[in-house]
């Protein structure tokens, strides 16, 4: 199964390393469809919480993932296991 990972803006060398693993990314602003997980760094949770409840009515279970402070490799677990154990 191939997974779609919405990236926030400016994490496009992430991208390109979850490429490697067979994911399929994009940009966030570009979303036009279901997407398995969106990762991002540097929105203010106002607007992830924002973006998470419209995201929800679309697509159940979307996984949010902060990539701040993280390894690529991190995120790649994260996403992979689809466990994240801090919110925030």
């Amino acid at each position: 199964m191939t997974r779609v990972i919405a990236l926030e803006d400016g994490l496009e060398e992430l991208g390109e390393y979850l490429k490697q693993y067979g994911y399929i990314t994009i940009s966030w602003s570009k979303v036009n469809g279901p997407v398995d997980a969106v990762i991002y760094k540097g929105k203010k949770l106002q607007e992830i919480v924002a973006i998470s409840e419209g995201l929800a009515e679309q697509m159940p279970g979307v996984l949010l993932v902060n990539a701040q402070g993280k390894t690529w490799e991190e995120v790649h677990e994260i996403i992979k296991n689809r466990i994240y154990d801090h919110f925030i």
